[in-house]
């Protein structure tokens, strides 16, 4: 598992150093460009502002965990890319390997030209967290699984769908609120 503490922001930066997560983020999205939204259970359109938006957020939530936002955005850029290229949700997470692993190839062999590669530890993290990534209700071990469960749990919220009841997301919702000072609750 990737070091709780082995991140930090590096002093006289003018962003977070998230260029593999971009390099990857264009790799994703020309594969995409030849989808069609014909015969998907999920509308393409969500797929991508979905993927775009749990980025964002699971890089903030990183910032605040101390965790590396990079390895952050890339689990939730991964995480429901099955859904992304196939359309179909069923066991999404748990599907997803083999586009992980093409992508991640392809960035390492093909497009990474001077940026560090992905590592196969980062991988297996990676992989990892979006296999369990459904399951809201039970705790895991590795942070990012953890926060890409929250993150995901609060871009659904936030885009309008309402959590069930027994989904899990709701206690998750109300401890990203509680940890941002935000004086709301999900009921």
């Amino acid at each position: 598992m990737i070091s709780k503490t082995g991140w930090s922001i590096e002093k006289g930066r003018n962003g977070l150093p998230v260029w593999r997560l971009n390099r990857i983020l264009s790799i994703i999205h020309k594969h995409a460009i030849n989808l069609v939204d014909a015969n998907r259970e999920t509308p393409l359109v969500w797929s991508i502002m979905h993927m775009h938006t749990t980025m964002q957020l699971a890089k903030l939530i990183a910032l605040q965990r101390n965790i590396d936002p990079e390895l952050a955005g890339l689990v939730c850029v991964f995480h429901d890319i099955y859904t992304l290229y196939t359309g179909f949700h069923k066991d999404h997470g748990l599907l997803a390997e083999k586009h992980i692993v093409e992508i991640i190839a392809e960035y390492n062999e093909n497009t990474r030209d001077e940026l560090s590669p992905v590592t196969a530890e980062e991988q297996m993290c990676i992989i990892a967290a979006v296999k369990v990534h459904s399951d809201k209700q039970s705790m895991e071990e590795n942070v990012y699984a953890e926060l890409l469960k929250d993150v995901d749990s609060l871009d659904s919220y936030l885009a309008g769908f309402t959590p069930g009841r027994k989904s899990g997301r709701i206690p998750r919702i109300n401890t990203l609120f509680k940890s941002l000072n935000l004086d709301c609750r999900v009921e």
